[in-house]
């Protein structure tokens, strides 16, 4: 399949189904909600922004007490977040969690979907979010752009993923759309093509599956 130019026309048209979807209403609420539990360095106003992310995106976080306390941990280093590239190092230092259980049992966790959400709001939507809908989205056009077969493989971390970002909206001459507006236009329109195509799959199909079919779709007209 072939993805159609990313034009002021069709940005427009995708955020306007973001709004009316409830997206752009949910985002401003939790925008409020950092900028009143603003204290990265106390653990329940850190808590309650992880609890909210957690639960309203399904980031299927069990234990949310390593995740506070590594943001707590890293905030407390005295980090000077004014700029982007700040932030995005931030994603990266919060999102890989340690921690053991009370049997004495290890674990290790890589959240870098849910550190970006975490710092996207943080940042006042500076950042954008890693998503599997926006990374598909994004490498598919990026492949169909230069005229290659795109991999979607997963970033190894949140600079990749950000500099892949940062090409796209370069690549496809969209540097005049906010970072924000572009998040919300790639989120939504995965979103979209995702679930059409799972209502074409057999009965039973999984959003998984929906996911792999749609690169099977990009790299067959790349």
């Amino acid at each position: 399949m072939k993805l159609p130019e990313p034009s002021q026309k069709f940005i427009k048209e995708i955020l306007k189904k973001y709004s009316v979807e409830g997206g752009h209403e949910l985002n401003e609420n939790l925008l409020k909600l950092f900028q009143t539990f603003n204290n990265d360095k106390n653990k329940f106003h850190v808590l309650i922004k992880v609890a909210a992310l957690n639960k309203i995106y399904s980031t299927a976080i069990t234990n949310i007490n390593p995740v506070a306390e590594k943001i707590i941990n890293i905030t407390n280093t005295d980090l000077d977040l004014n700029t982007i590239n700040e932030y995005v190092y931030f994603v990266d230092e919060i999102s890989k969690i340690k921690w053991t259980n009370n049997d004495g049992k290890s674990f290790k966790r890589n959240n870098l979907s849910f550190a970006s959400k975490y710092v996207h709001f943080l940042s006042g939507h500076k950042t954008p979010i890693y998503d599997s809908y926006i990374w598909i989205i994004i490498k598919g056009y990026l492949g169909q752009e230069n005229k290659q077969k795109p991999s979607f493989k997963n970033p190894k971390n949140f600079n990749e993923f950000y500099s892949t970002f940062i090409k796209f909206k370069k690549d496809l001459k969209l540097d005049d759309y906010t970072n924000y507006d572009i998040d919300k236009f790639l989120w939504q329109y995965g979103k979209s093509l995702i679930e059409k195509i799972k209502t074409e799959l057999p009965k039973g199909a999984t959003l998984s599956h929906a996911k792999s079919e749609l690169k099977k779709r990009i790299k067959n007209n790349t």
